[in-house]
């Protein structure tokens, strides 16, 4: 059943080797690559410092080709007071384990990198935020995979402008909840990988409760709606370091994208932006997201769709 080309790209959570055995038995005909925060501090990674009491036995057992995430929102120094020790961080990587890419968030880290690991995919991650013509020109030939800012996921024509544009591979994020026009976004990511903020917590809170509708305009995608966006992307990214830390949800979560079968929204492991209610979303009404223009302020399509469903469902 389902795809069988290594097409899937998931996060690293720390479990004991057993659990990758049986990932790759599973579905390792499917993935490309398991991806893990780059083991230092002084850096981030644009999440909370995850567990990672089994990462190096995984690292080392070389079950599944790894990528390393470098992507801070904003990274906290200049990059020539921090390119060389990430660099010699890279090399080990790449000497010791299966390393095949790394995800940036910074053009100028990127140039530095590319030029010494040519060998390596160099992937622009999403909280570089693009998604448009100008910031491809901007890239230059760096990257050569681009995982869209989560903005445009619910925007068909940018999609198909960025895949047509882009010479690299495209890589979409299918269930990262954010809603798309989130304003809080760029404070939040980096509260998040700030190492001083323990308990970093959610700023759309109390937007989410007094409209509560904008949780379906988040930048999900769900399994059974994939072919939707067929034709716009060469891979799939999975997102849950922290929301997928159950064993048993990550692995249905991971199996449900791969044969394309239902889940529902809350479901998916999309964060504190997430349908937080179990809620059926019909073909129709995702499809018509995908092309409304996002008139938000004079249309009522998501609120009314929202109240009809939470009041019966």
């Amino acid at each position: 059943m389902g795809m069988k080309n290594k097409i899937f790209v998931i996060p690293y959570i720390d479990q004991k080797i057993s659990f990758w055995e049986e990932i790759s038995d599973s579905f390792g005909e499917s993935i490309k690559e398991v991806y893990f925060p780059i083991m230092d501090d002084k850096i981030g990674t644009g999440r909370p410092k995850q567990p990672d009491k089994y990462l190096n036995e995984f690292l080392k057992s070389g079950i599944l080709p790894v990528s390393v995430l470098i992507n801070p929102i904003i990274l906290s120094r200049p990059v020539n007071e921090i390119s060389t020790s990430i660099c010699d961080k890279i090399k080990y990587y790449q000497d010791n384990f299966n390393l095949k890419g790394i995800t940036l968030t910074s053009l100028t880290l990127a140039e530095i990198i590319k030029t010494k690991f040519p060998d390596l995919n160099i992937i622009a991650s999403t909280l570089m935020e693009i998604q448009n013509e100008e910031q491809l020109i901007m890239l230059g030939d760096v990257f050569d995979t681009l995982v869209p800012s989560n903005r445009v996921i619910r925007n068909m024509n940018t999609l198909r402008t960025l895949r047509r544009k882009f010479k690299g591979q495209i890589r979409i994020m299918v269930n990262e909840s954010c809603v798309s026009s989130c304003v809080f976004r760029t404070q939040h990511f980096y509260e998040m990988s700030n190492p001083s903020i323990i308990y970093p917590e959610s700023l759309c809170h109390d937007l989410l409760k007094k409209h509560p509708w904008l949780r379906l305009t988040g930048s999900w995608i769900l399994p059974q709606h994939l072919d939707l966006f067929e034709g716009l992307y060469d891979e799939i990214k999975l997102s849950g370091r922290i929301s997928l830390q159950q064993p048993e949800h990550y692995f249905r979560v991971l199996g449900s994208y791969i044969d394309k079968q239902l889940l529902l929204p809350h479901e998916i492991g999309g964060g504190p932006a997430s349908v937080n209610i179990p809620m059926n979303i019909e073909r129709e009404f995702y499809k018509y997201t995908l092309q409304c223009k996002k008139n938000c302020t004079n249309c009522s399509v998501c609120s009314d769709y929202w109240n009809q469903r939470n009041n019966h469902e």
